[in-house]
């Protein structure tokens, strides 16, 4: 079904050369042309004839297979929701949510989806526009979250937000996350958001330890127009992050605008994939009786 698929190791982590190798010569035995994703460490690529792919993505590919975690697959995303191709996630044994094939299975697992035995699920991203002097100064879409976080340890955020041109609220907090369903089981978990199923087109809006302990997390449309502005009005007074990998210090005369992106991430699950037996198995839950 796929005759070109981008092979992604691990950012830059060479430790990942042996399934790397393995996966990429069981794909080209079946007739599949591979090419090794730019997050690839050196060290493997160098010694693998594939050709090489860059961020821009010059080269075509149908599917992007991630052997990593979590984290290679949020970077490698965006690129791939630019251009439409789905991702399979090989997990590597720690903590994952999104790359849900276990290593031991990936052979076989990788073969279903290349026999077209597999389903594409569909997770919305966040879009982030930071607004100064009525111009775009920072942009960038997101797969998990967007983040306002202090910049300085010892100083709160000073932040204010409105949703679709209505002021909702006034706090001060070590910052504020804007997740997606997908990002519910991040950052915005572990700061008390709740876990947000990815079938539903939402925006959770989770203060990180506010001030004022009435200032609970709050689920919004996804279609909503978010915009938070700050009272800070100092150099470096926050920062603005997207999946954590990219991000801009605030001064605090911007306006950071959060939206739905336009483009949705499609992840690629055979049949054995189960959202509830992951939580259960990531989180710890109790087990059927």
């Amino acid at each position: 079904m796929f005759k070109t698929v981008g092979v992604f190791g691990k950012y830059k982590d060479k430790s990942v050369e042996k399934p790397v190798k393995q996966l990429t010569q069981h794909l080209e035995a079946k007739g599949v042309k591979v090419k090794l994703g730019y997050t690839t460490a050196e060290e493997i690529t160098r010694e693998l004839p594939q050709e090489l792919l860059h961020e821009n993505l010059t080269s075509d590919i149908e599917l992007a297979i991630v052997i990593g975690g979590d984290g290679t697959l949020l970077h490698v995303s965006r690129h791939m929701a630019e251009k439409n191709i789905p991702i399979a996630g090989v997990n590597l044994g720690t903590l994952g949510f999104l790359t849900d094939i276990p290593l031991a299975d990936m052979l076989p697992e990788v073969d279903k989806i290349l026999n077209g035995d597999f389903v594409l699920e569909n997770r919305i991203m966040l879009q982030v526009r930071v607004l100064k002097n009525g111009k775009c100064v920072y942009h960038e879409h997101a797969l998990n979250d967007v983040v306002i976080g202090r910049y300085a340890l010892e100083k709160l955020i000073n932040w204010q937000v409105q949703v679709n041109g209505q002021f909702v609220t006034s706090s001060r907090s070590d910052g504020v996350i804007l997740a997606t369903p997908t990002g519910s089981t991040a950052y915005a978990l572990s700061a008390g958001g709740p876990i947000v199923h990815p079938g539903t087109d939402v925006i959770s809006m989770v203060p990180v330890s506010p001030h004022t302990l009435s200032n609970r997390p709050i689920t919004l449309p996804a279609d909503a127009t978010v915009e938070l502005s700050l009272h800070n009005k100092t150099a470096n007074c926050a920062h603005v992050s997207a999946d954590g990998l990219i991000g801009y210090n605030l001064e605090g005369d911007e306006v950071v605008e959060v939206t739905r992106s336009p483009y949705t991430v499609k992840l690629a699950h055979t049949q054995t994939y189960n959202y509830f037996a992951m939580l259960r198995a990531k989180l710890g839950w109790g087990s059927e009786r």
